[in-house]
């Protein structure tokens, strides 16, 4: 599953990957495509808040799995 946040305020950016991520089932993942460091530190506090695994793919690119 993708979330693509680029040009999103971290507000939209929150509702929008926090929709993605009920979707998900034990074990699959998220890839989250971002444009601002602001957005990538909010969901970043985000998901560690609610204990997601979390890496940096490369620039503009986070992948998450529950």
């Amino acid at each position: 599953m993708t979330a693509d946040v680029r040009d999103m305020t971290c507000a939209q950016a929150l509702a929008v990957v926090a929709r993605a991520v009920a979707q998900l089932i034990e074990g699959q993942g998220l890839e989250i495509l971002y444009n601002a460091q602001d957005v990538k530190h909010d969901l970043m506090i985000w998901a560690k808040e609610r204990g997601l695994q979390q890496r940096e793919d490369g620039p503009g690119w986070l992948r998450w799995q529950r």
